[in-house]
């Protein structure tokens, strides 16, 4: 998956996490901080550091498992960016 899949994929995923109301508000206030450091990440102006990475994707594989018995669809779209962000090598 390239870059712009990755940014498609974020903005899937902030899309429908604008629609969702019924999951755990911690929850989603985690995966929109989440998404707000994937988008530093793959700013290629910012400086970021392996930690910064996996950071990211253990975060994005938490909130994956959560959110994959309550809301399959979004699990579905967080399993997207974390596959994206492999591709990339973060």
């Amino acid at each position: 998956m390239e870059q712009h899949e990755l940014v498609n994929a974020l903005a899937q995923l902030q899309a429908e996490l604008s629609q969702t109301d019924q999951a755990d508000p911690e929850a989603l206030d985690r995966l929109r901080k989440l998404t707000a450091e994937v988008d530093r990440l793959v700013d290629e102006r910012e400086a970021t550091t392996a930690e910064d990475a996996e950071g990211v994707t253990s975060g994005l594989q938490d909130l994956l498992l959560k959110f994959e018995s309550e809301h399959p669809q979004l699990a579905m779209t967080v399993g997207k960016v974390a596959d994206a962000l492999a591709s990339i090598g973060i």
